[in-house]
Protein backbone atom coordinates (compact mmCIF):
# COMPACT_ATOMS: atom_id res chain seq x y z
CA UNK A 1 0.00 0.00 0.00
CA UNK A 2 1.62 3.42 -0.67
CA UNK A 3 1.35 6.24 1.54
CA UNK A 4 -1.30 7.99 -0.98
CA UNK A 5 -3.80 5.27 -0.43
CA UNK A 6 -2.89 5.23 3.51
CA UNK A 7 -3.97 8.61 3.57
CA UNK A 8 -6.33 9.45 0.81
CA UNK A 9 -8.98 10.61 2.83
CA UNK A 10 -7.04 13.46 4.21
CA UNK A 11 -3.73 13.89 1.99
CA UNK A 12 -2.18 17.18 2.67
CA UNK A 13 -0.81 17.82 -0.37
CA UNK A 14 -0.02 21.25 0.27
CA UNK A 15 1.02 21.12 3.71
CA UNK A 16 2.90 24.04 5.06
CA UNK A 17 5.64 21.71 5.27
CA UNK A 18 5.83 21.73 1.82
CA UNK A 19 6.08 25.18 1.33
CA UNK A 20 7.90 25.91 4.04
CA UNK A 21 11.07 23.79 1.98
CA UNK A 22 9.97 25.01 -1.27
CA UNK A 23 10.34 28.75 -0.01
CA UNK A 24 13.84 27.86 2.30
CA UNK A 25 15.47 25.58 -0.80
CA UNK A 26 14.43 28.43 -3.78
CA UNK A 27 17.34 30.47 -3.96
CA UNK A 28 19.34 26.96 -4.42
CA UNK A 29 17.40 25.42 -6.69
CA UNK A 30 17.93 28.48 -8.64
CA UNK A 31 21.25 28.69 -8.44
CA UNK A 32 21.09 25.08 -9.38
CA UNK A 33 19.47 24.82 -12.80
CA UNK A 34 21.63 28.19 -13.84
CA UNK A 35 24.71 25.65 -13.50
CA UNK A 36 26.81 25.56 -16.63
CA UNK A 37 26.56 21.55 -16.71
CA UNK A 38 22.06 21.93 -16.08
CA UNK A 39 22.07 25.06 -18.03
CA UNK A 40 20.59 24.33 -22.00
CA UNK A 41 20.20 20.64 -21.18
CA UNK A 42 16.70 20.67 -22.96
CA UNK A 43 18.18 22.51 -26.06
CA UNK A 44 19.36 20.75 -28.83
CA UNK A 45 22.81 22.48 -28.75
CA UNK A 46 23.25 20.67 -25.23
CA UNK A 47 27.22 18.64 -25.61
CA UNK A 48 26.84 15.11 -25.22
CA UNK A 49 30.42 15.24 -23.55
CA UNK A 50 28.79 17.96 -20.73
CA UNK A 51 25.98 15.34 -20.05
CA UNK A 52 28.66 12.54 -19.53
CA UNK A 53 30.23 14.77 -17.13
CA UNK A 54 26.84 15.44 -15.50
CA UNK A 55 26.13 11.49 -15.21
CA UNK A 56 29.65 10.66 -13.84
CA UNK A 57 29.22 13.26 -10.99
CA UNK A 58 25.52 12.47 -9.81
CA UNK A 59 26.55 8.59 -9.82
CA UNK A 60 28.57 9.95 -6.89
CA UNK A 61 26.53 11.84 -5.48
CA UNK A 62 23.39 9.90 -5.41
CA UNK A 63 25.58 6.49 -4.75
CA UNK A 64 26.29 8.54 -1.48
CA UNK A 65 23.12 10.19 -0.41
CA UNK A 66 21.64 6.45 -0.86
CA UNK A 67 24.05 4.40 0.88
CA UNK A 68 23.00 6.95 4.34
CA UNK A 69 19.32 6.83 3.20
CA UNK A 70 19.53 2.89 3.13
CA UNK A 71 21.43 2.64 6.40
CA UNK A 72 18.57 5.13 7.74
CA UNK A 73 15.84 3.35 6.93
CA UNK A 74 17.53 0.10 7.99
CA UNK A 75 17.83 0.99 11.56
CA UNK A 76 15.07 2.64 12.24
CA UNK A 77 11.17 2.29 12.51
CA UNK A 78 10.31 3.80 9.46
CA UNK A 79 7.49 3.11 6.73
CA UNK A 80 8.94 4.21 3.66
CA UNK A 81 9.67 1.83 1.27
CA UNK A 82 12.77 3.27 -0.63
CA UNK A 83 13.43 0.16 -2.71
CA UNK A 84 11.35 0.82 -5.79
CA UNK A 85 13.27 4.61 -5.89
CA UNK A 86 16.99 3.53 -6.01
CA UNK A 87 18.25 6.04 -9.06
CA UNK A 88 22.35 5.10 -8.72
CA UNK A 89 21.53 1.73 -10.57
CA UNK A 90 20.12 3.64 -13.38
CA UNK A 91 23.03 5.97 -13.35
CA UNK A 92 25.18 3.13 -13.98
CA UNK A 93 23.25 1.74 -16.99
CA UNK A 94 23.71 5.42 -18.67
CA UNK A 95 26.93 5.72 -17.68
CA UNK A 96 27.78 1.82 -18.93
CA UNK A 97 25.93 2.90 -22.26
CA UNK A 98 28.49 5.23 -23.02
CA UNK A 99 31.30 3.48 -22.03
CA UNK A 100 32.32 5.60 -18.97
CA UNK A 101 33.74 4.04 -16.15
CA UNK A 102 32.90 6.00 -12.93
CA UNK A 103 36.14 4.77 -11.06
CA UNK A 104 38.54 6.13 -13.45
CA UNK A 105 40.99 8.99 -12.91
CA UNK A 106 39.71 12.34 -13.45
CA UNK A 107 35.84 11.09 -12.98
CA UNK A 108 36.14 10.67 -9.54
CA UNK A 109 35.39 13.54 -7.20
CA UNK A 110 38.53 15.43 -6.04
CA UNK A 111 36.75 17.31 -2.88
CA UNK A 112 34.90 15.37 0.01
CA UNK A 113 31.38 15.52 -0.06
CA UNK A 114 30.10 17.22 2.56
CA UNK A 115 26.88 15.02 3.13
CA UNK A 116 23.98 16.21 5.01
CA UNK A 117 23.41 13.88 8.18
CA UNK A 118 20.19 11.39 8.06
CA UNK A 119 20.22 10.24 11.69
CA UNK A 120 16.02 11.11 12.36
CA UNK A 121 12.93 11.46 10.09
CA UNK A 122 12.64 14.87 9.50
CA UNK A 123 16.40 15.08 8.36
CA UNK A 124 15.59 11.89 5.85
CA UNK A 125 12.41 13.79 4.18
CA UNK A 126 14.66 16.92 3.48
CA UNK A 127 17.06 14.97 1.52
CA UNK A 128 14.09 12.69 -0.03
CA UNK A 129 12.70 16.04 -0.86
CA UNK A 130 15.26 17.23 -3.20
CA UNK A 131 16.07 13.80 -4.81
CA UNK A 132 12.55 13.03 -5.13
CA UNK A 133 11.13 16.76 -6.33
CA UNK A 134 14.38 16.07 -9.58
CA UNK A 135 12.54 13.52 -11.20
CA UNK A 136 9.38 15.72 -12.16
CA UNK A 137 11.61 17.93 -13.73
CA UNK A 138 13.27 15.05 -15.09
CA UNK A 139 10.63 14.21 -17.25
CA UNK A 140 11.12 17.12 -19.14
CA UNK A 141 14.68 16.46 -19.89
CA UNK A 142 13.97 12.76 -20.61
CA UNK A 143 11.54 13.80 -23.45
CA UNK A 144 14.92 16.52 -24.84
CA UNK A 145 17.19 13.55 -24.74
CA UNK A 146 15.30 11.82 -26.65
CA UNK A 147 14.03 14.44 -29.28
CA UNK A 148 17.63 15.98 -29.93
CA UNK A 149 20.17 13.11 -28.96
CA UNK A 150 18.19 9.84 -30.25
CA UNK A 151 18.85 8.84 -26.79
CA UNK A 152 15.96 6.83 -24.66
CA UNK A 153 15.34 4.46 -21.34
CA UNK A 154 17.21 1.60 -22.42
CA UNK A 155 19.87 4.00 -24.45
CA UNK A 156 21.47 6.66 -22.12
CA UNK A 157 18.80 8.38 -20.24
CA UNK A 158 17.46 6.03 -17.59
CA UNK A 159 17.92 8.20 -14.96
CA UNK A 160 16.24 11.14 -16.38
CA UNK A 161 13.42 9.10 -17.73
CA UNK A 162 13.25 8.32 -13.69
CA UNK A 163 9.68 7.29 -12.75
CA UNK A 164 8.10 7.30 -16.40
CA UNK A 165 4.21 7.48 -16.33
CA UNK A 166 4.31 6.77 -12.61
CA UNK A 167 6.48 9.93 -11.66
CA UNK A 168 3.49 12.15 -10.35
CA UNK A 169 2.43 9.15 -8.36
CA UNK A 170 5.56 8.56 -6.72
CA UNK A 171 6.08 12.07 -5.79
CA UNK A 172 2.90 12.57 -4.09
CA UNK A 173 3.07 9.15 -2.20
CA UNK A 174 7.07 11.08 -1.21
CA UNK A 175 4.28 13.93 -0.03
CA UNK A 176 2.23 11.86 1.93
CA UNK A 177 5.05 10.16 4.00
CA UNK A 178 6.28 13.53 4.77
CA UNK A 179 3.44 14.59 6.37
CA UNK A 180 4.12 12.53 9.27
CA UNK A 181 6.33 15.14 10.87
CA UNK A 182 3.65 18.01 9.78
CA UNK A 183 3.19 19.84 13.31
CA UNK A 184 6.22 18.86 14.44
CA UNK A 185 8.34 22.58 14.63
CA UNK A 186 12.05 20.57 15.46
CA UNK A 187 11.05 17.87 12.49
CA UNK A 188 10.47 20.17 10.03
CA UNK A 189 13.43 22.36 11.00
CA UNK A 190 15.65 19.51 10.39
CA UNK A 191 13.93 19.15 7.03
CA UNK A 192 14.55 22.34 5.87
CA UNK A 193 18.07 22.10 6.89
CA UNK A 194 18.62 18.50 5.03
CA UNK A 195 16.87 20.30 2.08
CA UNK A 196 19.23 23.35 1.73
CA UNK A 197 22.28 21.26 1.89
CA UNK A 198 21.38 18.62 -0.30
CA UNK A 199 21.09 21.68 -2.59
CA UNK A 200 24.55 22.70 -2.00
CA UNK A 201 25.85 19.11 -2.04
CA UNK A 202 25.03 19.22 -5.57
CA UNK A 203 26.41 22.98 -6.71
CA UNK A 204 29.50 21.34 -5.09
CA UNK A 205 29.45 18.24 -6.85
CA UNK A 206 28.42 20.00 -10.15
CA UNK A 207 31.76 22.67 -8.93
CA UNK A 208 34.13 19.83 -8.48
CA UNK A 209 37.27 19.89 -10.93
CA UNK A 210 36.52 16.71 -12.01
CA UNK A 211 33.31 17.53 -13.18
CA UNK A 212 34.47 20.73 -14.70
CA UNK A 213 37.21 19.45 -17.02
CA UNK A 214 36.70 20.04 -20.36
CA UNK A 215 33.01 21.40 -19.61
CA UNK A 216 32.13 21.99 -23.02
CA UNK A 217 30.19 25.80 -23.26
Amino acid sequence: MTFLNKYQQQPNIDSDLRTLLRNATHTYHVQLNQHPLLAGLTKPDYPLANYRKLLLAYFHLYQALEDQISQFISTQSCEFDYTARYKTPWLLKDIAFFKDDPHASGNVPCLVMVLPEITDIGQLIGVLYVLEGSTLGGQLIFRSLVNYHGLNHNEGACFFNGYSEHAQLMWQDFLCFSDIIFGDDAQCQAAKIAACQTFQLFKQILDDPASQEKVHS
